[in-house]
């Protein structure tokens, strides 16, 4: 049965009863692993003779053993006997299903109308038994149904329901809180570098997805960053396409952020409604300028005969940052006269400040290497002694240039001699500095002793 067809559904009884109108207060917390905590604050109407509660517009994709229900108005005057929730939602194919051996009308395309019993509504075919007989009839786009009521146990939203006990008045506010999946968000900044790649503008977007299956109006919304450890974090449904993309720029600082139990907590200071099937982009911090070197590095385990480039600065107050960073996507860019391109990106993890920020955006396109053991021999059993050469060319042909060699070496090792300065940094990993004129070559050479 094709999706896209028209059916008319003629309800002469109502199934479903409806909520009173609710104010509803909308608090997101969104955690970057696909998580989201809702808390909703409602004004609803309970009669004591009946003491149902129905929220509707809850997330699809609730985990239904996180929800928890209290009253704002009597803490902790009622019991909870029974919580459900009910997610069999409307759609034409379930309401076939729910019709069959039941009686239903049909109106053709040439007007004509039929009325009999659902027998079968498999493929591209309905079946029907009348007064005169079993009909079989081809399903097409202009085949209107119509049947007289909504079926028992089918919903038009997903809702939460309550039997509860000990309700002593009738108008309530009360508070549910509980988690969903199909909700994330992730941080990317967008940097400029200035002529001489000594200084990058910089700025930072948090991209907010919400597949939960509803819409959260006027949310005030805060955003966890850090590494929440889940028990088989799971999702319960298929996610679904992302409908809508909205942007919204800071005319101030949009987050107020901080530390917050092992993790950081970023509060937006204004309400923001994050719509079903949208993703929303808001301004993280307003852009800051900060300085930052460029960066040239080998590594002999890894680098084969190309050079990376990383443009690497301080997260520190007196620079204009010094913030928590979550992790995210760096995408760099510069100006080419009056246009902007793109030179590379790279992701950071979650950064506290102070620390140092390392990207690694490309490969140099005229700098190469060639490294070569001149002379490897056995000095005893478990001792070797080994020369290398790391010769660099610079095929620049204004610019200076200086390239960081990062060696990686096994065992126990010791630097005899070499050419240029050094720096261990650890235990397998030790640091030259090589200067390189423009147009020119130089020649890193020294002789490491190991054993194991």
């Amino acid at each position: 049965m094709q999706t896209n067809a028209r059916i008319a559904i003629m309800v002469w009884s109502l199934w479903c009863s409806l909520l009173p109108a609710q104010a509803v207060q909308n608090y997101l917390t969104v955690y970057n692993q696909d998580l989201a905590l809702v808390k909703q604050i409602r004004v609803v109407h309970i009669d004591p003779r009946s003491p149902i509660i129905r929220f509707q517009d809850v997330a699809e994709n609730i985990i239904p053993t996180s929800v928890h229900l209290r009253s704002l108005t009597e803490p902790g005057s009622f019991t909870i006997l029974e919580q459900n929730f009910e997610y069999d939602l409307v759609n034409a194919q379930k309401i076939m299903e729910k019709y069959l051996d039941h009686s239903v009308q049909l109106l053709t395309e040439a007007g004509e109308l039929i009325t009999g019993k659902l027998l079968s509504f498999r493929g591209q075919q309905l079946v029907l038994q009348g007064k005169e007989g079993i009909k079989i009839i081809p399903w097409n786009d202009n085949l209107q149904i119509s049947v007289p009521q909504l079926p028992e146990g089918l919903i038009t939203r997903p809702t939460l329901v309550w039997q509860i006990t000990g309700v002593t008045k009738e108008r309530q506010t009360l508070e549910v809180s509980y988690l969903t999946t199909g909700m994330s968000w992730k941080a990317e900044y967008v940097g400029e570098l200035s002529e001489k790649d000594d200084r990058i503008n910089l700025g930072a977007w948090v991209n907010i997805t919400n597949r939960s299956g509803t819409t959260f109006e006027h949310a005030q919304l805060k955003l966890v960053a850090g590494d929440v450890r889940r028990v088989r974090p799971r999702k319960r449904f298929p996610t679904k396409a992302v409908d809508a993309f909205e942007a919204k720029a800071a005319t101030r600082e949009a987050f107020e952020q901080k530390a917050f139990f092992e993790y950081h907590l970023y509060t937006l200071q204004r309400p923001t409604t994050l719509k079903r099937n949208q993703i929303k982009q808001i301004a993280l911090f307003n852009p800051v300028t900060l300085p930052c070197t460029k960066q040239y590095v080998y590594h002999s385990r890894t680098g084969g005969d190309k050079v990376d480039v990383k443009i690497v600065f301080r997260n520190r107050k007196e620079n204009g940052l010094g913030i928590p960073l979550p992790k995210g996507i760096f995408r760099i860019y510069k100006r080419d006269g009056k246009s902007l391109e793109f030179v590379g990106e790279d992701q950071i993890d979650h950064t506290p400040r102070n620390e140092e920020i390392q990207l690694t955006i490309g490969k140099a396109f005229d700098i190469r290497v060639k490294r070569t053991v001149l002379e490897e021999k056995k000095i005893a059993r478990t001792t070797l002694e080994r020369i290398v050469e790391v010769e660099i060319r610079n095929q620049k042909e204004k610019e200076n240039i200086e390239v960081r060699v990062i060696e990686f070496i096994g065992g126990y090792w010791e630097i005899l001699e070499s050419t240029h300065p050094y720096i261990k940094k650890s235990a397998n990993e030790c640091e030259f500095l090589v200067p390189v004129k423009a147009n020119s070559i130089a020649k890193l050479k020294f002789r490491v002793r190991y054993s194991w």
